[in-house]
């Protein structure tokens, strides 16, 4: 299973990243990385670098988009997918900074549930890194 944090990137830096976001993922991994003692700092950093997301928009969204789905099931900000037939596990956590999303199956339509351009995602495990719309794109799986 990855893991994956989802941030919405302002404008500025995504213009200046857009085509190499080597530098993008090196700054939000130092900031994953920072020990507990340098909270402030991290916080003011990420507020530099991200844009908050509207998470009661995107929970709607993601509720209205997969609530006819017979795997799918939400609690409070948590949308789950568990299909026993595909061995899929997908959780997508929503929060007012960044997205979580753990999955052991990466789908290449997973722009449709964030569809900004804005959007880049990291693994810090497995030091992986995205803007969601080059995954449509692009070959990766998991």
């Amino acid at each position: 299973m990855r893991t994956f944090y989802i941030f919405k990137i302002s404008n500025d830096l995504r213009i200046l990243t857009k085509d190499s976001p080597y530098n993008l993922y090196r700054t939000l991994e130092g900031i994953y990385l920072l020990d507990k003692n340098s909270i402030s700092y991290g916080k003011d950093l990420l507020d530099q670098v991200i844009v908050p997301i509207d998470k009661e928009k995107i929970n709607k969204d993601l509720y209205e988009k997969n609530k006819d789905n017979d795997f799918y099931m939400k609690i409070g900000d948590i949308h789950k997918i568990i299909n026993k037939y595909r061995k899929e596990e997908t959780q997508i956590i929503v929060k007012n900074s960044h997205i979580v999303l753990k999955t052991n199956v990466l789908i290449k339509n997973i722009d449709k549930f964030f569809p900004n351009p804005n959007y880049f995602a990291c693994d810090f495990i497995s030091r992986d890194y995205f803007w969601l719309t080059k995954l449509v794109t692009s070959e990766k799986v998991l």
